[in-house]
């Protein structure tokens, strides 16, 4: 069979393009994949009975705004990465927590310059939560100094130490999303 989409079918995809932009997930792919299951409905659509025009509309029609369908794909593309990022901060948070608690480490700068770099590249790689990325990275050391010898200096430092990650993962989306403003202007 060949593709053949309508102006109806292209103005679609032009707005389903802008508003998958919108939500940082520009998927050329998706584009692509709509557009032949746009081609394939308006070809059912005329062996049917119906005029290319109205089984273009109609193909536009039963597809769904522009904006649920990018919301979807773009949930459902976060969730993903979500899961991806939530383990990897986890094994970058334990590890430099491991590596924090050897006995002959005492590099406090190397130690908070680790947390901060990491929570910067877990921001700037998933700018929706960058709150979970400082924690997962940021909590183990706190926990660790809390569990080893549990005094009110140990709990206030925890804090202190806690929010380098968070600095970072916050710092991280805020360059994400001023790199996307660039882009979108």
């Amino acid at each position: 069979m060949s593709e053949q989409t309508s102006p109806a079918a292209e103005a679609y995809l032009a707005r389903l393009r802008t508003e998958l932009r919108k939500r940082g997930v520009p998927d050329n792919r998706f584009i692509e994949e709509t557009r032949g299951h746009l081609s394939d409905a308006i070809e059912a659509g005329v062996r049917r009975g119906q005029t290319f025009g109205t089984a273009s509309d109609e193909a536009v029609a039963r597809f769904g705004d522009p904006r649920t369908v990018a919301a979807r794909f773009a949930a459902e593309k976060d969730r993903t990465l979500h899961l991806v990022l939530l383990g990897l901060a986890l094994a970058l948070g334990l590890t430099i927590a491991w590596i924090d608690a050897r006995p002959h480490w005492d590099d406090t700068g190397i130690t908070a310059g680790m947390l901060l770099l990491s929570g910067g590249l877990l921001g700037l790689m998933g700018p929706r939560r960058p709150w979970i990325w400082g924690l997962a990275i940021g909590l183990w050391i706190p926990l660790r100094l809390a569990m080893h010898a549990p005094s009110a200096g140990n709990v206030l430092g925890g804090f202190v130490i806690l929010a380098i990650p968070m600095a970072g993962a916050w710092g991280g989306m805020a360059v994400r999303k001023l790199a996307r403003r660039q882009i979108t202007m």
